[in-house]
């Protein structure tokens, strides 16, 4: 069971269906997460942490996606989670 605080937001993943018929998972990353964006950049407020919505897996059915989300809930769980300075 994943707890949530209240500042925190529900997660919107999507499992899309591609022209090319495979399927792919998109979920919203923090850019700072991702590496786009310097952690010492945002403790010195010069910019600010965004989420970004990201193609993470791509698979051949919908099941397959789901699957893959399973067994990677935690690490998806932390991607989006934005980067901030208490």
């Amino acid at each position: 069971m994943v707890q949530m605080s209240l500042k925190t937001k529900k997660l919107e993943i999507e499992i899309v269906e591609r022209p090319d018929y495979k399927w792919a998972l998109i979920v919203p990353a923090s850019s700072v997460r991702m590496g786009e964006i310097s952690r010492e950049l945002v403790k010195s407020k010069d910019c600010v942490d965004y989420l970004r919505h990201v193609m993470l897996f791509v698979g051949k059915s919908r099941y397959e996606c789901k699957k893959w989300l399973d067994t990677n809930k935690q690490a998806v769980l932390r991607l989006g989670i934005p980067y901030e300075v208490s």
